[in-house]
């Protein structure tokens, strides 16, 4: 085999160099198709992974999330043993100028951000400058590098849910956490503009440890049993679980698509590496006249398929990587499923699959041609 190796270098250096390209861009393409769409399973799972061991807890209107709840749940939950602390949450839905430029945008009390999601990095200067002004907002670095917007600077946006717009003045940026593309506003300050006090849609409550959750969830749903507005305290896994499930139908429908492109591509490169298999019969049957066997002709050609794939998935990767690294900070409306960039799980993935498309593409086609007889074959080219 390794005798062959300076035959396999110059016909991949040498022989067809347009045909080669063409080649490795193919296989780039379906790899780059590939990794954009293995994201969104990734990131599905991923995001339910991080959650797994969460201390946090969902509370919402057992009827529906719109019925919203009763302010004075509040102190009742934080009562409760094992409550670390409470959040109350409003959704407010901004659209800053055009209607597609939608992004995650809430309500939330000021007082405990950083004690309620510590994994968003928000540390005493960022809470300081959120508390001191009643239009304070955080956000995420995602949806500040997509609208270019800067610290200290005051944007209106226009609310989904209510009949209002409101300005905000930007007093800090968070680098951290499981989604960059939130923009969080002051509760009170969504209160007073709605003239609607005690308002809430969810409750998160976070509690001494993953394991009190069991505990808490259901004690707190048995405390407002019977009452006006029951809940349905949910784990943080459950609950991102139930929001995944929602998209599920769309997951699939751009996975099938996806696996359609790169099969439609996989097949290009098979005809192009037929054709070149093609135009070799006189060469592989010389090679076996000389004594070469067929094991050590295959091995030759994967290993220049190898090259070819290799070369394509390391390509389609950086193209992908690219890709999703441009939407994570262009596009905040897809939230955490772009967050994660293009994760190195679903980079192996990808140049794996080149190297399968690669080694399928190349040694089909010579399998059928190494079948026939070495007479035959010189006899036809003759």
């Amino acid at each position: 085999m390794l005798a062959l190796l300076p035959l396999g270098a110059h016909n991949l250096l040498h022989r067809n160099r347009r045909r080669t390209l063409l080649t490795i861009l193919t296989v780039a393409a379906a790899d780059l198709v590939f990794c954009v769409v293995m994201v969104v399973p990734y990131v599905t799972a991923r995001i339910v992974h991080l959650s797994d061991r969460s201390p946090r807890l969902v509370i919402t209107n057992r009827a529906s999330v719109a019925y919203g709840l009763p302010e004075f749940y509040y102190d009742k939950i934080m009562a409760l043993p094992d409550v670390v602390a409470v959040n109350r949450m409003l959704w407010f839905g901004g659209v800053y100028e055009d209607p597609k430029d939608q992004f995650p945008t809430m309500a939330l009390d000021a007082d405990n951000l950083d004690v309620m999601w510590p994994e968003y990095g928000l540390n005493n200067s960022l809470m300081a400058a959120f508390q001191s002004a009643k239009n304070a907002a955080l956000v995420g670095a995602a949806t500040m590098n997509h609208f270019g917007w800067r610290i200290g600077q005051n944007v209106a946006l226009r609310s989904q849910v209510y009949p209002l717009t409101l300005t905000f003045k930007i007093t800090g940026v968070f680098y951290q956490g499981p989604d960059l593309t939130p923009f969080m506003l002051r509760r009170d300050y969504l209160e007073e503009a709605l003239h609607n006090i005690g308002r809430v849609d969810i409750m998160w409550a976070r509690c001494s440890s993953p394991e009190a959750t069991n505990r808490v969830a259901p004690a707190i749903d048995e405390m407002f049993r019977n009452s006006g507005a029951e809940t349905r305290t949910d784990t943080e896994k459950a609950f991102m679980n139930h929001m995944m499930d929602q998209y599920k139908p769309l997951m699939m429908v751009v996975q099938g698509i996806g696996l359609i492109s790169v099969i439609a591509l996989a097949l290009a490169v098979l005809n192009a590496t037929a054709m070149s298999l093609r135009e070799r019969r006189s060469e592989l049957a010389v090679l076996r006249s000389l004594g070469f066997s067929g094991d050590q002709i295959l091995a030759s050609l994967a290993l220049e398929a190898v090259f070819v794939a290799v070369g394509g998935g390391i390509l389609g990767t950086l193209f992908a990587r690219a890709v999703l690294g441009w939407a994570r900070g262009s596009v905040p409306a897809l939230g955490p499923i772009l967050s994660f960039g293009l994760p190195t799980a679903v980079m192996g993935e990808g140049i794996t699959a080149s190297i399968v498309i690669g080694l399928v593409a190349a040694l089909a086609p010579a399998l059928a041609a190494l079948r026939s007889g070495v007479a035959d074959t010189l006899r036809r080219v003759a």
